[in-house]
């Protein structure tokens, strides 16, 4: 049974952020829409920043995302490596890390031809 419970652990724990995450997504949503209906039923005028997307746009880093990614590939390899003490499973974590060691490559290489 602990087995069981040590393999489906982290993909419940992975569901479980994303559903927090969603949920305060929408939970975030339905306060601003009352807001929105609350000011309109009292006729009130919006401003633009009210109605505007509050998300700023974020321009992604190649670089960091590649950095990021190899840390998860060792990550991943050294805890299944230390939780399994076999080769064979902490192979896994050699997955997100050459995933990010490519994309440092391309990185490095569109730096270089600017």
């Amino acid at each position: 049974m602990e087995g069981v419970f040590g393999i489906i652990s982290p993909f419940l724990t992975a569901i479980i952020i994303i559903l927090i995450v969603f949920i305060s997504k929408v939970l975030r949503e339905r306060s601003k829409n009352e807001v929105i209906m609350k000011a309109l039923e009292h006729g009130k005028d919006l401003s633009p920043e009210l109605l505007a997307d509050r998300r700023k746009e974020k321009k992604s880093d190649p670089l960091a995302s590649s950095l990021i990614i190899i840390g998860i590939g060792v990550g991943i390899f050294i805890s299944l490596y230390l939780f399994f003490n076999e080769l064979k499973f902490a192979a896994f974590g050699f997955i997100p890390l050459f995933i990010g060691l490519g994309q440092l490559t391309a990185y490095l290489i569109n730096k270089k031809n600017g």
